[in-house]
């Protein structure tokens, strides 16, 4: 705030003022009280030494103009004496409130609570005034801080002790040795818990089986109970029978002094990421074979050809056969690599017309035969003479065909028997293809549709596969309105199913 020598207009807010000795007292001036103010205490004091200035100054000059005359002299020395008193005794006068303020602050510092006590000053000055409104106000901050009763403290904590049941994230509070204090109710699920049982004081490292265990295991143990203010671990536990895979973030719990020490644990169940990425990576390896089988055939019979100059005709048409039903191979499986991108984007599109399903199960059939037969297999069809038409995309549902019966003729063992089916049920084309091959367990027939997954059957036998065709298999049915259904027995074959409706109703509008 600007200082004035003259008289201002009083300002509708909060001024502050700084002296050499003191703070700077804060003056309020009410807008409803709109009057000419004072100057400020400081300002009259500085006034007041600056008189004493000129009055010693003017006392100096006047003795060493007269120098003879003592009397005046000594007349001049009273008043410049008698001035200088008058305005120490002012000084003083305008200090005293500044003092007691000064007073009460010294004795309440280090003591907040003192401020309960201080009583208002009597006065009719601003600073007096401002003064006691900065003891109102403190007195009001006061009692509101006191209005918090015990009662609305615990039901804050109740109310943040139920949203942080409510979040969804499996954590646990325990002491530093790893006893529960405190366990959400996704973590009672993770571990199989009661949710309303009380798990206070239960051991959470014995429930991850990290107590006894191999070296590895002790040593993460002590990991996670070091000092270490932070860490994170992956763990694998069997829970209920089942491996799981666990991500496990630990953090000291620091408090203030006196508040008890403790750690808190995040557990995220990342089997389903595991399994994906251990998936992903078999289906590399397997693609890798898959794609490096044909290469080599094409290789060896385009080089037998191009050596053999004098090869009889039909060997060179044996050897043109192969490399026909390789170059197909091989342009099956990058079709399947291509489309696992459109499936994981869901940017798989149908280009639809209306189509005949007797033509394209013919050509599935026919495009297997030549594998059936070196397996001493019996594929047969049961075909009506005519069936509706569907509207569908034909390269799609062609290579959807061709996965359902190109799998009965992969998994059926030497001399079996693959039928295939066609016909009317309940407003669909149904296509039932049945073989007498190993089966499928019931806990896996629906995971067998699932992308990069293998039948354990499957999975130990010497047959390769990438399993992807079912999962394109029925995402490609699904894109046109219909289904794919398994029925199987183990060591009774199984027979999948696929529903299209008559005209091509699509569930996507694709």
């Amino acid at each position: 705030m600007t200082e004035l020598a003259g008289d201002t207009i009083v300002s509708p807010s909060v001024a502050f003022e700084s002296d050499s000795a003191t703070e700077r007292i804060v003056e309020i001036a009410s807008p409803t009280k709109r009057s000419r103010r004072q100057p400020l205490i400081t300002t009259r004091i500085g006034i007041l030494f600056f008189v004493v200035s000129c009055c010693a100054l003017a006392g100096s000059i006047a003795s060493a103009s007269f120098p003879n005359d003592r009397a005046f002299v000594s007349m001049v020395w009273i008043g410049t004496v008698a001035a200088c008193a008058l305005c120490g005794l002012f000084s003083i006068r305008s200090v005293r409130t500044l003092r007691t303020i000064e007073s009460e602050l010294r004795q309440s510092l280090g003591a907040p609570a003192r401020w309960k006590t201080v009583r208002p000053l009597i006065g009719a000055d601003p600073i007096t005034e401002a003064w006691n409104e900065l003891l109102q106000e403190a007195a009001s901050a006061t009692d509101a801080d006191d209005s918090r009763s015990m009662a609305t403290l615990d039901q804050e904590a109740v109310t943040l002790a139920r949203a942080m049941r409510g979040l969804p994230t499996a954590w646990v509070i325990t002491d530093l040795d790893g006893r529960m204090r405190f366990i959400s109710p996704p973590a009672c699920g993770l571990f199989g818990l009661a949710d309303r049982a009380n798990h206070g004081g239960r051991d959470l490292l014995d429930l991850l089986s990290l107590r006894t265990g191999t070296d590895t295991e002790i040593a993460k143990r002590n990991r996670l109970l070091s000092n270490v203010r932070m860490i994170h671990e992956r763990h694998q536990v069997e829970i209920g029978g089942e491996r799981v895979h666990l991500r496990i973030s630990r953090s000291r719990l620091d408090g203030r002094v006196g508040d008890g020490e403790g750690m808190a644990w995040i557990l995220s169940d990342v089997t389903q990421q595991a399994l994906a990425t251990q998936s992903r990576d078999q289906f590399l390896m397997t693609a890798t074979h898959e794609l490096r089988t044909p290469l080599n055939n094409l290789q060896a019979y385009a080089e037998a050809l191009a050596a053999e100059e004098q090869l009889e005709v039909e060997r060179q048409k044996e050897f043109c056969n192969v490399i026909v039903s390789e170059s197909h191979r091989l342009g099956r499986l990058v079709d399947q690599l291509l489309t696992v991108g459109q499936m994981e984007a869901g940017s798989m599109v149908a280009n639809r017309h209306e189509l005949e399903i007797l033509p394209m199960v013919e050509y599935a059939t026919d495009q297997m035969r030549a594998q059936a037969e070196q397996k001493q297999q019996r594929l047969s069809t049961e075909l009506p003479p005519k069936l509706p038409t569907v509207f569908g995309d034909r390269d799609k549902l062609q290579a959807a065909l061709v996965n359902l019966v190109g799998n009965a003729v992969k998994y059926t063992p030497d001399h079996g028997e693959i039928i295939v089916r066609c016909g009317i049920h309940e407003g669909c084309v149904r296509i039932d293809v049945q073989d007498n091959g190993p089966g499928i367990d019931p806990d896996e027939q629906e995971k067998v549709f699932e992308k990069f997954y293998r039948g354990t059957n499957i999975a130990n036998s010497q047959m390769r596969g990438n399993g992807l065709g079912l999962a394109f298999t029925r995402e490609v049915v699904r894109m046109h309105g219909g289904e794919v259904e398994l029925k199987s027995q183990p060591d009774h074959g199984a027979t999948f199913t696929m529903r299209l409706p008559i005209g091509g109703q699509s569930r996507s509008g694709i």
